[in-house]
């Protein structure tokens, strides 16, 4: 994959790439999927899938490039996973075929069955997807996992992601320790700023709002000077499924991602049998999800916790 991407950059300099030989090639480099090429969201997890939003637009087009066909709208779910396979992170992104993006998170720690929605990756993805699927009433189209511990470097590769904090915060197993107010992050604090959900008031959803806020800076960050850096690190650590053309979808996209972010509405706490466990009405996810994604959703402005 590193050694497509120089032969792209070295052909670029020259003046001379076809944007198809250079793109069936990376097609060609499985197993990991070159999902450094598509744009994703979310939530952090999306964070990995915007960072090349505009690599293929960095690849210069010949004069004999053929019109790129009319996009149609695909559901992504997008996994941030930890060192166990474990779910840290879920998001349902609505891609359209303008290239812009809107996203639902859904917290780890919803209870599913008698499982949390966190533990259906590791078990097997179309588990997940389907569980998904039943509680939002949207067909999961494809699925992207990420290695959420690429990220602190995900943020270096384009001089640190702004965030803002509504107070200041500590936390000693998470390694956060952030003042209030604006602060450009990369490496381990952006990571401890990602993890940190012990000393937050409402505890792992304020993670989401952070994960949202992430993204959103990451996404104001991407250029074409730093697609490809971005491209081969994402690269890294993303897995998708066998049966999506990640080509054909990087083609909707031709800039900066705009992107709109939301959380499923949860109820309180309650014991059940995976532990304390968040549960959420199927009819009320439903219609949040169906009227969020048709354009009616209010996105989360400022900072967060």
């Amino acid at each position: 994959m590193n050694d497509l991407i120089r032969q792209a950059i070295a052909a670029e300099a020259e003046e001379r790439v076809d944007s198809r030989t250079v793109l069936a090639g990376l097609h060609k480099a499985k197993k990991r999927k070159p999902f450094g090429l598509i744009a994703g969201v979310a939530t952090l997890t999306a964070a990995a899938a915007v960072a090349a939003v505009v690599v293929p637009t960095t690849i210069k087009k010949t004069d004999a490039s053929p019109a790129a066909p009319p996009a149609a709208s695909q559901n992504v779910l997008l996994i941030g996973t930890d060192d166990r396979e474990l779910t840290d992170a879920l998001v349902l992104a609505r891609f359209e075929a303008d290239g812009s993006v809107i996203a639902v998170s859904l917290p780890r720690d919803l209870q599913v069955g008698e499982k949390k929605i966190n533990r259906l990756y590791e078990r097997d993805p179309e588990e997940l997807t389907g569980a998904v699927e039943q509680l939002t009433g949207v067909e999961v189209d494809h699925y992207a996992a990420v290695d959420m511990s690429g990220f602190g470097r995900i943020a270096q590769v384009v001089g640190g992601v702004e965030v803002c904090l509504l107070a200041a915060t500590e936390d000693e197993r998470s390694g956060a320790s952030f003042p209030a107010g604006r602060q450009t992050l990369e490496g381990d604090r952006a990571l401890a700023f990602l993890r940190q959900r012990m000393g937050l008031p409402q505890g792992d959803l304020d993670r989401v709002k952070r994960h949202q806020a992430f993204l959103t800076g990451l996404a104001a960050k991407i250029s074409k000077d730093n697609a490809l850096a971005l491209a081969a690190e994402v690269g890294k650590s993303v897995r998708v499924d066998e049966g999506w053309d990640v080509l054909a979808f990087a083609q909707r996209f031709q800039g900066p991602v705009k992107i709109v972010t939301g959380t499923l509405p949860v109820g309180a706490p309650v014991d059940g049998p995976a532990g304390q466990a968040l549960q959420a009405d199927p009819g009320a996810s439903r219609q949040f999800v169906a009227d969020w994604f048709s354009g009616k959703g209010t996105p989360q402005d400022g900072c967060v916790r």
